[in-house]
């Protein structure tokens, strides 16, 4: 990897760790993944939204190195449902995409999906979501779950679907507890990679 390329994602990330609003550390079994979100709005009203995420893994035996960067305008309706359109830098490829959102958030619930294409010449397109329960367990402790699904297409049919699931708890913003992360690539679907581990979390 070029000095230029490895200064550029030095100081995205430190960008990312700057502004974030949580970070997590995850070592599993098998590698270490980190995740780094923060998000911007862009009025009172939260119609308009800025979400960036950064999320690494490195394999501990062949130091094999996945990364992930995505930024995020939003456009959401008081009903929940908007449109997004998305820049992202990975260690596959790099590209902008675009499409539809849902998202409803209460005290104890949040949950986010988005399906989106690629804006580029070669048909790609994908699905995300993640869904996060927290319920209050007493007045200082809460139960903390969190559902991650990431699934690509190309036209030839399924490239690559990832599964994250974390189960703890929330102290004070902090959270903590079991995760196992699964990797799942080609045609038909085959799993390829499980990590489970714990995790760990701080909400900023």
């Amino acid at each position: 990897m070029k000095s230029p390329l490895i200064f550029s994602l030095a100081s995205l990330i430190l960008i990312q760790f700057t502004y974030s609003q949580s970070v997590e550390i995850m070592p599993g079994t098998e590698r270490i993944f980190a995740d780094i979100q923060w998000l911007k709005p862009l009025g009172d009203d939260y119609k308009w939204t800025i979400f960036s995420r950064t999320r690494a893994t490195v394999d501990y035996e062949d130091e094999n190195r996945d990364f992930f960067s995505g930024l995020y305008l939003n456009y959401t309706m008081k009903s929940g449902f908007g449109a997004s359109l998305v820049g992202r830098l990975s260690s596959a490829d790099a590209g902008v995409d675009v499409g539809p959102h849902f998202i409803r958030q209460t005290k104890e619930v949040t949950f986010f999906a988005l399906a989106s294409i690629s804006l580029q010449s070669e048909l790609s397109y994908s699905w995300f979501s993640i869904l996060r329960y927290t319920p209050e367990i007493s007045e200082k402790w809460k139960a903390y779950s969190s559902l991650e699904l990431f699934s690509a297409f190309r036209e030839e049919g399924h490239v690559v679907s990832v599964q994250r699931i974390r189960l703890g708890l929330d102290r004070d913003g902090y959270q903590f507890g079991f995760a196992v992360n699964f990797r799942a690539t080609g045609r038909p679907y085959r799993l390829r990679a499980t990590n489970p581990g714990l995790f760990f979390r701080k909400q900023l």
